[in-house]
């Protein structure tokens, strides 16, 4: 019996194409030495797009849809928003305590072209960490967001990942409260420049394994980096191929875009995309970088001792004299263990 590799995306109906063109990039390149189980968190996912993304596995692979529904609608209201952002990104942080059958799982987003073997990713030893993951590009080539990182989060820069390409160590994240102590983040702090992502980095601060950036590459041109070492391609921010002409890397996303039936619809949407659109996308990225100028230069921002290398004794402490909060949590998110 082969081995079975978990793999976990998060969408909605505005993303399923893109996971459509990114799971036949994936399977075009993954070791046919193992099993592969792909899990579609949504919330609401049109029965059209589950058929596509069922279609386009065919026999390579099972794939299953998971409705989040009911667990994050008891969370409605406390997540932070922000432009092309959705309540989907969070998911990465449930999928440890609902899927207790695995002690590692792949989470990868939708916006990316896999041309590396997922399996040589997935086998990555983490037994002494939370994650692996690969440096977040943009916080460390563009200093206002660097600063960010460490002044505001203090987070050393080089250890700063980005959550859009996660191997997760889930018996760790289970055992640790993760999933508890993001939601009591979520009541204390408010994150507004890349909102899960820091989340994530707060909460694995001193636990993460960092990748080599070939696992997330931007679609920018860094000087520092060797396509040779490409393994995964990460349209982001304003990188994206199916809104602007000429972005690094775009012959892969439009290769593997051709050998779906969303071709047309991924290049009528880049033709369509009109200068007042792009013009919104500049004044996001402006916005952001003022947001990180402001969260670095507050004193009060966050307060980077509310979790440290004692936080297990001092989550429990904390909680047990709040009327035992951490089963209310629990209960909140739907996690019956």
């Amino acid at each position: 019996m082969k081995k079975v590799i978990p793999i976990f995306f998060a969408t909605d109906d505005n993303y399923a194409p893109f996971l459509v063109v990114c799971l036949k990039s994936l399977l075009a390149n993954c070791s046919k030495e193992y099993d592969y189980k792909f899990y579609v968190l949504t919330t609401n996912l049109a029965q059209k797009y589950q058929d596509d993304l069922k279609a386009v596995v065919g026999d390579s692979a099972t794939i299953e849809f998971v409705s989040l529904k009911n667990e994050l609608d008891k969370l409605q209201g406390m997540f932070h928003l922000r432009d092309y952002y959705s309540k989907e990104t969070y998911y990465r942080f449930f999928i440890p305590d609902l899927f207790p059958q695995y002690e590692k799982v792949l989470y990868l987003d939708c916006d990316t072209i896999i041309l590396g073997d997922i399996a040589e990713l997935y086998n990555t030893d983490i037994s002494d960490y939370y994650v692996a993951a690969a440096p977040e590009e943009v916080m460390a080539t563009i200093k206002v967001f660097g600063d960010y990182v460490e002044k505001a989060l203090g987070v050393p820069v080089e250890e700063y990942f980005n959550a859009g390409i996660l191997l997760i160590n889930t018996k760790k994240f289970r055992k640790n409260q993760i999933a508890e102590k993001f939601v009591d983040l979520l009541k204390h702090f408010t994150f507004r420049v890349t909102q899960d992502e820091d989340y994530l980095n707060v909460l694995c601060k001193g636990h993460s394994k960092i990748l080599d950036l070939g696992w997330n590459k931007t679609a920018y041109k860094n000087p520092d980096f060797d396509d040779k070492n490409l393994k995964i391609i990460h349209y982001k921010i304003n990188w994206k191929p199916w809104h602007y002409e000429n972005t690094l890397y775009e012959e892969y996303f439009w290769d593997f875009a051709k050998q779906t039936q969303y071709y047309d619809m991924l290049m009528k949407m880049r033709d369509e995309y009109s200068d007042e659109r792009k013009q919104a996308d500049y004044d996001a990225y402006i916005s952001l970088e003022q947001k990180a100028i402001e969260d670095t230069n507050n004193p009060n921002f966050y307060d980077k001792n509310y979790l440290n290398d004692d936080s297990k004794e001092f989550f429990l402490v904390r909680y047990i004299k709040k009327m035992n909060k951490i089963k209310e949590i629990r209960k909140l998110i739907g996690i019956r263990k």
